[in-house]
């Protein structure tokens, strides 16, 4: 009963913080704190009245946690020159003291740094509480149903926008990005990172079902064997519908880095799942459905689209488009604040003295989350931040080649889809700032650490035992024959 409210909780927080414009106003990730925060402190206070915590945590996350709180605490003037030379300079240059002033913090702005290792600790809860409630054996998951619907809506809203041209987040006026299908962001690349998150899940849905209709086309023409086939058959092509949606709302933002981080994502994930499956008929269909998301964009109107594509080979569009500019200044930062950076949530202040392109703008982010967290929290907490992401990555994919179950082997394909299609669109962009997108990339981490390591970890002492049916993928009577991946 408490996984089961712990999981209803945690879609009920995805779900308002999505459609709260991605979580961006302090009311709405106030909220999402404060929920996450209490969800792991009840489940924690009812494990231990029960006398054993089992919730299991990688030690990076929490070494990166206690590198921000350093950020945060008052250090000597020469510990701080020893770590952070630039730090100094910077309060001599400020007229705050610098080196003569004998404590001070790594953080340029201790204030952001807290407000976002707050966050940053609400996306840990929330990576512990999907980890809690996924379970492979129950062949099914409230979180994965609501991020594939979650996904069809925001698609669905962003068509259209587009389409009819309506400016409108529910009553809220869009002010920003009024030729692009945003749902309900107000950045056209935040609303495609979500969906780059969510798209794999849908086509790991229907290479689930594919699976199913597969093992009852060989089991024979029983009548039985012959509506399971059907129902398999339907469901395989209603998620991958659902696919050509979400695909087309993606195309529909017109966001260059996100329409090619999911097409790179979803490509790669229909050929590892060729792999596991080896069918034919799989990858035509996979074929067949790129052919109707290029046919429905053609009859739409793909113009707009291919447009934004053509503006990168104008003469000097990369630099007056900005971002490498930006790119170019960060890096320099980073080099003055290379071991521990300049706090975590400071960029957009630290960012100022080195500014030197968009001098009219206030560049709040770097467009980039690899070389912003690297500014943040230097080299070291981007490693420890970024380094254990492509570890479990690596150890989805191998999970996804050995495993034998197949509900658990669908769910890790989507886990791998959606982890590098935000890893990609991560490199242009600034999803991860984003409190909706960290959300859900969190979830997703949980699961996917869950299925790929944490579950086949436990079943280890057993794999000595003659296999099981359900692990050959044959049919049982456990039910997961007339059942859905969601």
């Amino acid at each position: 009963a408490m996984s089961k409210v712990i999981e209803l909780v945690l879609a009920l927080v995805m779900i308002g913080t999505v459609l709260a414009f991605g979580g961006v106003q302090p009311v709405t990730y106030s909220l999402m704190v404060v929920v996450l925060f209490l969800c792991l402190l009840l489940l924690v206070a009812k494990q231990t009245l029960g006398g054993k915590v089992s919730l299991r945590l990688p030690p990076w996350p929490l070494i990166f946690a206690v590198l921000v709180l350093l950020q945060l605490v008052p250090l000597p003037s020469r510990f701080i020159m020893s770590l952070s030379p630039a730090r100094l300079l910077e309060l001599d240059v400020a007229g705050l003291g610098g080196a003569g002033k004998a404590w001070t913090t790594v953080s340029v702005y201790p204030h952001d740094t807290v407000l976002t290792l707050l966050k940053f600790l609400a996306y840990l809860c929330a990576f512990l509480l999907a980890a809690y409630v996924f379970d492979s054996r129950k062949r099914g998951s409230t979180l994965i149903r609501v991020l594939i619907f979650l996904g069809c809506f925001e698609a669905v809203y962003g068509i259209v926008q587009y389409l009819a041209g309506w400016h409108k987040i529910f009553t809220y006026t869009k002010q920003f990005n009024l030729e692009e299908a945003t749902g309900t962001y107000i950045n056209r690349n935040h609303y495609a990172g979500l969906l780059g998150l969510v798209i794999p899940f849908a086509l790991a849905a229907a290479f689930y079902s594919f699976q199913r209709w597969a093992e009852r086309w060989q089991a024979g023409s029983a009548r039985a064997r012959s509506a399971e086939r059907t129902a398999a058959a339907f469901q395989s092509v209603f998620y991958l519908f659902l696919l050509v949606i979400m695909f087309v709302g993606v195309v529909f933002s017109r966001s260059r880095a996100g329409i090619l981080a999911a097409v790179f994502s979803t490509v790669f994930i229909a050929l590892l799942a060729q792999l596991t499956a080896k069918r034919k008929v799989w990858m035509v269909g996979v074929f067949l459905f790129l052919l109707c998301v290029a046919g429905y964009g053609l009859w739409i109107g793909l113009d707009p689209v291919l447009a934004r594509f053509e503006q990168m080979r104008e003469p000097g569009y990369l630099q007056l488009e900005g971002r490498v500019a930006i790119w170019k200044d960060t890096v320099r930062l980073v080099r003055d604040y290379p071991l521990v950076g300049t706090g975590l949530g400071t960029f957009g202040i630290a960012f100022r003295r080195y500014q030197t392109g968009l001098l009219d703008s206030f560049v709040d982010h770097a467009h980039n989350d690899y070389l912003e967290f690297a500014s943040d929290t230097g080299l070291l907490g981007a490693t420890l931040l970024f380094a254990p992401i492509l570890y479990l990555l690596g150890k989805m994919i191998v999970s996804l080649l050995e495993d034998t179950r197949r509900f658990r082997r669908a769910v890790i394909l989507g886990c791998i889809g959606s982890t590098l299609s935000i890893l990609l669109h991560s490199a242009a962009d600034f999803n991860l700032q984003i409190p909706a997108n960290a959300l859900v990339f969190a979830v997703v981490l949980g699961v996917g650490y869950k299925a790929a390591s944490v579950e086949p970890r436990a079943e280890a002492p057993a794999t000595e035992r003659p296999p099981s049916t359900e692990h050959a993928g044959h049919a049982t009577s456990s039910g997961e024959p007339g059942g859905s991946f969601c």
